[in-house]
């Protein structure tokens, strides 16, 4: 690849990140990125059709690792994988919660309910598809209602945690990945409660 083209991806790279992490990608003009990223309006859209599309492309360098991992295992194997999987999920929210965190209690923030939500109902259903004829009973309910009520629930519990005052408690996030993991996603899994979450005697 060009160096001039690197120079001006890591520019622009730089300028959605510091842009998304003071406010909603939606309220991000095309200009306002382009003269952050030293840049013109022409040469931006050589790289991206719009703010919010630059702000996934960066997003998924870090989330396309994880869906990937999962679909090069097995459904046993994936079945003793979720603890590192969900560790991995909230990894990525950790380092990007100044982009998914809410701002506005009246607007949803457009990169966890538009971004986040998508790219997990997307892999949901090709999780599905992948261990299609492995999960018994759950045939019987169409992946695409699936993957879109399970991704939607993950944007819930990402966004209350991240409402939470700081320091957040990782772990609680994780029980409730293992929650949705076992009782959704992976096929054949034992249903167990996680201990964290488990009721007092």
């Amino acid at each position: 690849m060009d160096s001039r083209i690197e120079a001006t991806q890591r520019e622009l790279r730089k300028a959605i990140l510091s842009l998304a992490a003071q406010k909603d990608i939606g309220a991000i003009t095309v200009a306002e990125l382009a003269c952050a990223a030293g840049i013109d309006r022409s040469t931006f859209y050589a790289h991206a059709a719009s703010p919010a599309d630059l702000l996934l492309g960066v997003l998924l360098e870090d989330l396309n690792p994880i869906r990937l991992e999962v679909l090069d295992r097995s459904p046993k194997a994936f079945a003793e994988a979720g603890r590192q999987l969900s560790r991995q999920l909230v990894e990525h929210i950790e380092r990007y919660a100044a982009i998914y965190g809410e701002r506005d209690a009246t607007r949803p923030n457009s990169a966890l309910h538009t971004v986040l939500s998508t790219r997990f109902r997307e892999s949901l259903e090709l999780i599905f598809e992948h261990f299609k004829g492995a999960r018994g009973a759950d045939n019987a309910l169409e992946p695409r209602y699936l993957a879109a009520f399970i991704a939607h629930g993950i944007v819930g519990l990402v966004a209350t945690w991240l409402n939470e005052p700081a320091p957040r408690d990782r772990a609680k996030l994780e029980a409730m990945f293992g929650v949705v993991y076992s009782t959704w996603v992976a096929p054949g899994r034992r249903r167990r409660r996680p201990t964290s979450l488990a009721k007092p005697r």
